[in-house]
């Protein structure tokens, strides 16, 4: 039987505050086809880091079977796949490698294109058909990032047939596809489920009410003791000084107040320590406790119903067409899914409607005073929170009070942000848009890095507004569940 041993880990990052494990232990079965899931920042990354050697931490992992990490680093993208293949993965025969490809629907002569020739979905494909065709076990980080639905569809599909691996990601219909087991990182440790995600999120639903209902029962008791606690200390008190103030005459025995005092002080100390008890408990379940509260989206009315047309839009790249005669408009409370494979022009067209391109031709109609809040696919990140509220004049405290909700680190505030992680950038993104009172949102590719939890957390916040949402996104649940219309490019 093969297996992953964790025992007594314990890894802090130089510059971190806290560390990202500690004393951390775990059992894995190499025979699970495990998802590894849980917040931005929670260690999912590292965990894979340190279980493949690149990171060292403290305590032991032991594994009886090989352990290979994708993606992994290409040295000369300029050589063929072929090539690629021998030095990344050596022992790996070429049938297998081949084998692995017809499974991925990858043709044949990709083994013999320049590796830098091929797309973003062909080398995802290719570099698991190579560490699939030798013997161990996968650590996969987001393998599905920036693919298409088609494309995550295939890898899901491959990997559910195969025997075991470890995968992180926060896509729930792929973990739903291809998961037998979930790993879920949490402040509090690691909380292993057998199922897939819908499995562990049913799971999770129940623990939170059950916390939720422990929580309360413990603040109403908290509360009660608090009362009891002042009252019986008063008696005490009352009877301490009743014993040093008596009458000589009155015939009271001191020796019985004494008593008296003395069995009311043990009761208050009694209901102190309850209280205390409590207090205690309620601290635990808060260390469990994982953010997740509503955002609000508060978009801003607009008096004419059609907010945006386009009529004829084409785009040419020198001989190539990106797309040709594009005509649709968007109307007030629409929420509209770009669809199509990758480079079939959806940030393209995001760029020509928020005015960053021009060289297209057709017509664009775009109603004077209508504000767009626009979340791209790629921005560069600087400076810290405050100074990135200022640039975009949107209200600090506000901005701070979303990423809270959205699980960021009050410690983090003050940093960088080219320190951030790529999820902790879209959060702010994200943020950022959240705070702006639109007319359109336009949103490309929104959920690329967020955590499980904020996807959801975005997902019921666009249910319960009115705004109209012009977006691109690959999570084929988030799309399911919001669009109110599909159009599909290429």
């Amino acid at each position: 039987m093969s297996y992953i041993q964790i025992e007594h880990l314990n890894f802090t990052y130089p510059d971190a505050v806290e560390p990202v494990f500690s004393d951390f232990s775990l059992h894995l079965d190499s025979d699970w086809k495990l998802g590894l899931t849980g917040r931005n920042g929670r260690g999912k990354t590292t965990l894979l880091r340190l279980l493949s050697g690149q990171l060292k931490g403290e305590g032991r992992i032991t594994c009886n079977l090989p352990l290979r990490q994708f993606p992994c680093d290409i040295p000369d993208p300029e050589k063929c796949a072929y090539e690629i293949a021998e030095s990344i993965a050596p022992e790996a025969e070429l049938w297998r490698i081949q084998r692995e490809m017809a499974l991925l629907n990858l043709p044949e002569e990709t083994l013999y294109r320049p590796f830098s020739t091929l797309s973003g979905g062909e080398r995802t494909k290719f570099l698991l058909a190579a560490l699939f065709a030798c013997e161990g076990y996968p650590l996969l980080d987001e393998p599905t990032d920036h693919l298409d639905g088609a494309g995550r569809a295939c890898i899901a599909k491959y990997l559910s047939g195969k025997r075991g691996f470890l995968v992180v990601s926060h896509d729930r219909a792929f973990l739903d596809s291809c998961c037998d087991h979930i790993l879920s990182l949490s402040r509090s440790g690691a909380e292993l489920v057998r199922g897939n995600y819908s499995v562990w999120r049913e799971e999770r639903d129940k623990a939170e009410r059950a916390d939720r209902a422990a929580k309360e029962k413990l603040e109403s008791e908290r509360t009660r003791l608090a009362a009891a606690t002042k009252r019986t200390a008063d008696w005490a008190n009352r009877a301490e000084k009743e014993k040093f103030h008596l009458d000589k005459d009155a015939g009271i025995d001191r020796g019985y107040l004494g008593a008296k005092a003395a069995k009311l002080q043990k009761r208050a100390n009694a209901t102190k320590e309850r209280r205390a008890k409590a207090e205690a408990e309620i601290k635990e379940l808060l260390k469990k406790e994982e953010t997740d509260e509503e955002l609000k989206l508060c978009a801003a009315p607009f008096y004419k119903s059609e907010l945006l047309r386009l009529n004829g839009i084409t785009v040419k790249f020198g001989e190539r067409t990106l797309f040709s005669d594009l005509s649709f408009a968007v109307n007030a409370g629409e929420r509209v899914v770009l669809s199509g494979g990758n480079g079939t022009g959806k940030s393209t067209l995001f760029q020509i409607v928020t005015g960053g391109f021009s060289e297209y031709t057709g017509e664009l109609y775009v109603p004077k005073r209508l504000k767009i809040s626009y979340v791209p696919q790629i921005y560069e990140y600087r400076g810290t929170l405050q100074s990135y509220a200022a640039e975009k004049e949107i209200d600090e405290g506000y901005f701070k009070a979303i990423l809270a909700k959205l699980g960021f680190d009050p410690r983090d505030f003050t940093r960088d942000m080219r320190l951030f992680s790529d999820g902790q950038k879209k959060k702010a993104a994200l943020a950022r848009s959240l705070c702006e009172k639109a007319n359109l949102y336009i949103w490309d590719e929104p959920l690329n890095y967020l955590d499980v939890i904020a996807r959801e957390q975005l997902e019921r916040a666009v249910l319960a507004s009115n705004a109209t949402i012009l977006f691109a996104e690959h999570d084929s649940s988030f799309v399911e569940h919001i669009a109110t219309r599909r159009i599909v490019l290429g």
